[in-house]
């Protein structure tokens, strides 16, 4: 048998036809991989659920949607009442930030009184 010489202008070629198959054999198996796992999973649910059935790709996505819209909707309907606390937190703090920084107006004005004949030094 003789050997078969490849052009240097197919090489690349050749490389770049097989790039993408490669990466959509990867894509592929990480996609079965994760539903395999989501099987592992979600077996157990779907067979208290449907006893008689076997679990097929599509159930488990089905499963899979479906316990994330629930989540999804949990989260949303839980955001007014992470606000309503975030606003009454936020009110005790500006009440407490002004309670500090604005001082009493007569003890104020005594401590001018006191001060203005004493002289600043830094050191």
């Amino acid at each position: 048998m003789t050997p078969t010489i490849i052009s240097k202008e197919l090489l690349p070629l050749n490389n770049k036809l097989r790039k993408p198959m490669v990466e959509k054999m990867c894509g592929d198996h990480r996609i079965n991989s994760s539903i395999e796992q989501l099987k592992c999973l979600l077996a157990p649910e779907f067979l208290k659920q449907q006893p008689d059935s076997k679990l097929e790709e599509a159930d488990i996505l089905e499963m899979t949607s479906h316990a994330v819209n629930q989540g999804f909707s949990r989260c949303v309907g839980e955001i007014p009442e992470k606000m309503k606390h975030f606003q009454k937190l936020q009110t005790s703090c500006e009440q407490n930030r002004r309670e500090s920084v604005l001082p009493d107006q007569k003890t104020f004005s005594k401590d001018m009184n006191v001060n203005k004949s004493a002289i600043w030094r830094p050191w």
